[in-house]
């Protein structure tokens, strides 16, 4: 069976403090870095067998609906490749 690798990005959602964005700003700034503003995120590398790749796609996307707490975050499958 194939083996599939995903990369989802799992984000706060728009309007959602985030504490840990706000600190490594802080931290940017005292560096001297003139940065506007931080957010923070997950990326996350799944490795995963299908039979295809259209199933291989739903199964990613199940993941992140998953991994993604969907009071606070979102998530977009950012890439999908097949290993040889």
């Amino acid at each position: 069976m194939p083996r599939y690798q995903a990369t989802l990005l799992i984000e706060l959602k728009e309007g959602i403090l985030d504490p840990q964005g706000r600190a490594v700003e802080g931290v940017l700034k005292g560096l001297g870095h003139p940065v506007e503003g931080v957010r923070v995120g997950k990326v996350l590398e799944v490795v995963f067998q299908a039979e295809n790749l259209l199933q291989a796609e739903e199964k990613a996307k199940a993941m992140g609906k998953l991994l993604a707490n969907p009071v606070m975050e979102v998530y977009t499958l950012e890439a999908l490749k097949e290993l040889s």
